[in-house]
């Protein structure tokens, strides 16, 4: 090797060392912590997955519609608005949803119970001539009453919440008809709070401009808040995931299981009578068929939001982006005018895809467990 070569080599092994150093002050600097702290939990969150994919359907969207359009109305002000408003009442049953699912259970009757409150409650406004604040009360009171009713009935047996939320449905069908013999029940210009505007952003321009802030979607806002900091910062969050996990475990720690599942269904009940009051706000109108498929939009969220049908597994914000992916898809459909039946498939290819999804995870994370064993 020569003279020149010798240099050569001795310079690039500098460079290289010299590399080195720059790489390793880099990775015990700000930046370094960064991407090994937040960055690195983020990408290991179980929120990410799903987070992912709707990030990915609204840039699939953005692309489509421009390249076959030549418009963005998608991300326009005023179908944001939009979006959120048919997220919101969605949103609100999904939160009580995730706490009765993480705990072991499911609800099939919200759909129908909804047609049921909203139903009995414009009658009880139109035909019976109860004041507002009177209807408002028997409704909370009759949606948590029913709700522990059923509660009570799964927790004292050991009957599937499925098969028992399934017959109050049919028992809430039922009485629907029977208030409304089929028919609406209109009580328009009264009992408009839940479902008035709040602020309207960019009114002097264009219509699609206009951002419209309404008092549905700041409860739904609101109330995740509430629901995250109560699951995260106190013992009942803890129990929701305790009993769901393994109801025996959860008696020996001291913790009554029955009157705890209680305690979930009452607090769903009051969930339920807020949305069922807010979308008939809404609407103006107590119809038979305002609630009907509900249920599965909501359990749909909360299952593509990960969590897991058996209990035990969950979060608040895995079911937000649940419902927001899943009002996202259903707009996006409609703006490139897609046959609104084709959204029902969607829905139930989601589904799937999420439970198997949850079912190879908790494969896979069982698997590490063993290996660390």
């Amino acid at each position: 090797m020569g003279r020149n070569e010798r240099k050569r080599v001795g310079t690039s092994n500098t460079e290289g060392k010299s590399g080195q150093k720059f790489f390793s002050k880099v990775s015990r600097g700000p930046m370094g912590k960064f991407w090994r702290g937040p960055m690195s939990r983020a990408g290991h969150h179980d929120n990410t997955p799903i987070l992912l994919v709707l990030v990915a359907i609204i840039a699939v969207v953005i692309v489509i519609e421009l390249i076959v359009y030549g418009t963005n109305n998608f991300v326009s002000p005023r179908n944001l608005s939009n979006i959120l408003m048919q997220v919101a009442i969605t949103g609100i049953f999904a939160l009580s949803m995730n706490l009765v699912m993480v705990s072991g259970g499911i609800d099939l009757s919200v759909g129908w119970m909804m047609s049921f409150l909203g139903a009995g409650f414009a009658s009880l406004i139109r035909h019976v001539g109860l004041s507002e604040p009177i209807v408002v009360v028997i409704v909370i009171l009759a949606a948590v009453g029913l709700q522990l009713l059923m509660g009570y009935i799964i927790s004292r047996t050991k009957l599937e919440p499925f098969i028992i939320s399934l017959g109050f449905m049919s028992i809430y069908r039922g009485f629907t008809y029977l208030i409304t013999n089929g028919r609406e029940i209109t009580i328009i210009g009264r009992f408009e709070f839940l479902g008035s505007k709040v602020f309207t952003i960019g009114e002097g321009l264009e219509y699609s401009q206009q951002f419209a802030l309404r008092v549905p979607v700041i409860l739904f806002v609101l109330l995740i808040f509430i629901v995250w900091l109560v699951v995260k910062y106190t013992k009942f969050g803890r129990r929701v995931y305790a009993v769901g996990g393994n109801e025996n475990a959860a008696y020996l720690a001291g913790i009554n299981v029955k009157n705890f599942k209680l305690l979930i269904y009452g607090i769903n009940g009051l969930f339920i009578s807020l949305a069922s009051m807010t979308l008939l706000s809404r609407l103006g109108t107590g119809s038979p068929i305002m609630g009907m498929g509900k249920e599965i939009d909501v359990i749909a969220a909360v299952v593509v939001g990960g969590t897991a049908l058996a209990g035990g597994k969950g979060n608040v914000w895995g079911t937000v982006i649940g419902v927001v992916l899943l009002g996202i898809m259903s707009n996006a459909l409609n703006i490139l005018g897609v046959s609104p039946h084709f959204q029902y498939i969607m829905k139930g290819l989601l589904i799937i895809g999420a439970v198997l999804i949850g079912y190879y995870s908790s494969l896979r994370t069982v698997k590490k467990a063993k290996k660390k064993a």
